[in-house]
């Protein structure tokens, strides 16, 4: 929030991102097998699970490749416009047509190329039965930093938080940057939502 003539808190919620979406759709779709760990979540949770079209052989390269596009995504932080065209954000080259990001993975690149479609066909769908649900304009933030104020006796100090709600079975909460968080949506829509903003906006305000 920005206040007339003051600089305030910010807290920006990062819903149906198509660049992690379509990440995490290659990686159930083609049962890309990585561990665990960091900024890498558990098991997406796309449904319905699509056909396997990868040869079980190409396994190593693809979760090699997966593991170099996902850590790019998410080291490379918020895409925001405009952009300078002569230095494209890093997420531009995991996109059509010529996703040079998957360039030292043949076999990725290969079924990233000719699948792209259905995995956009499921996102935007994932997207728009979503909005059919219900508006998404979230005022728990300014509730909990209202709280937080009350608790604290005096104004928040300005701040910037940024989560990136993602699609995943696990409910571990995900340190991607400088206030900056990966979450899964099952945690941050669910009973645990006001409790993690909390818990989040209660050490930097």
């Amino acid at each position: 929030m920005q206040l007339a003539g003051s600089m305030s808190w910010r807290i920006g919620i990062d819903r149906w991102s198509d660049p992690y979406d379509m990440a995490l759709w290659f990686r159930a779709a083609e049962r890309i097998e990585v561990e665990t760990e960091g900024v890498v979540p558990g098991p997406p949770a796309v449904e319905p699970l699509p056909n396997r079209s990868t040869d079980p052989s190409d396994a190593v390269e693809l979760a090699e490749g997966w593991l170099t596009w996902w850590r790019s995504l998410v080291n490379a932080g918020p895409l925001t416009l405009p952009f300078d065209l002569s230095n494209p954000p890093v997420a531009l080259s995991f996109t059509p047509p010529a996703f040079s990001g998957l360039h030292d993975w043949p076999a990725l690149r290969q079924v990233v190329t000719e699948r792209w479609m259905e995995a956009h066909q499921w996102h935007t769908a994932r997207m728009r039965a979503g909005l059919e649900a219900g508006p998404h304009h979230d005022m728990r933030a300014s509730q909990v930093v209202t709280e937080v104020e009350r608790a604290l006796g005096r104004r928040a100090r300005p701040f910037a938080l940024n989560l990136v709600l993602l699609p995943v079975c696990d409910e571990e909460i995900r340190l991607a940057g400088p206030n900056r968080y990966l979450v899964p949506e099952r945690v941050y829509d669910g009973p645990r939502g006001l409790e993690l903003l909390r818990s989040l906006v209660t050490p930097i305000a």
